[in-house]
């Protein structure tokens, strides 16, 4: 399926590189240098969220309600010596993620954590973990990395029909841009249906497209629905300069269910 002609300059909203070496890829870019990283299965909710949900809340209810389920992530990475001489080069990079269940899954972008050699994962409370990656799908830009949290500490968000999702709704996106952890940004949908493309190229349907500011190191974060519902991860934006001009792009909601599902029962 060609990809919508408005979408045809979109860049992929890649993980902020954080150290010298580090690469982040990108879509209708010529490079991966790091200074253009422009591209973010439900369970029960916690108790809070659950009581809330009967009607919409707003943007501050919401942010209260999820942001002990989004998570950053830190990743290691090491690709080829340039030119066949030297050490292999290396770098970090950092995007978000959210919880989706007690057992220490994080959904985040695959672009995230692509070529990654160790994973880091800070829960909202500041307590860091190792991950590792339970599976990861280049095609709908979706993966899952698993920690071992005790439940305790955990507090899984919960998908929405992404189906039902209406243009000039409300949005909530939460992650951590450029590094600065729990931002929350709001805004509208500004459009359904769209066509994507994905780190390898393939065509990712039904994205959501928002205004809600959304900028590198966003990846892999939820956007959420006025009832605290994710539908979608926050993962590419439309820009020219690298930086956020109000049209950002999430993986529809019922594609990511549907792909993580498939992962962990594989896992």
């Amino acid at each position: 399926m060609p990809m919508h002609p408005k979408l045809k300059a979109t860049a992929l909203f890649a993980a902020a590189a954080l150290g010298g070496g580090a690469v982040a890829a990108a879509i209708g870019a010529t490079t991966r240098a790091a200074p253009r990283s422009t591209a973010v299965v439900s369970q029960t909710p916690t108790a809070a969220l659950a009581s809330a949900t009967s009607s919409s809340l707003t943007a501050g209810e919401i942010y209260r309600h999820t942001v002990p389920g989004v998570v950053q992530i830190r990743v290691a990475t090491q690709g080829g010596a340039s030119g066949g001489f030297g050490p292999p080069v290396s770098g970090s990079a950092q995007g978000t993620g959210f919880v989706i269940d007690t057992h220490g899954d994080i959904v985040t972008n695959e672009h995230v954590v692509a070529d990654a050699i160790s994973i880091r994962v800070t829960l909202s409370t500041g307590v860091t973990y190792t991950a590792r990656l339970v599976g990861a799908n280049a095609s709908e830009d979706v993966a899952v990395v698993r920690i071992a949290a005790p439940a305790s500490a955990l507090h899984p968000l919960r998908f929405a029909d992404s189906r039902s999702v209406q243009v000039g709704a409300g949005v909530v996106a939460i992650g951590d841009p450029y590094g600065l952890t729990d931002t929350a940004t709001s805004g509208i949908v500004s459009a359904v249906g769209r066509t994507i493309t994905s780190p390898n190229n393939h065509p990712i349907t039904g994205a959501i497209q928002t205004d809600a500011a959304i900028n590198s190191g966003n990846s892999g974060g939820p956007l959420l629905d006025a009832e605290g519902l994710v539908i979608g991860i926050n993962s590419q934006i439309e820009s020219q300069s690298g930086g956020n001009v109000g049209i950002g792009f999430a993986v529809p909601a019922n594609t990511v269910r549907a792909t993580v599902a498939q992962m962990l029962v594989s896992a």
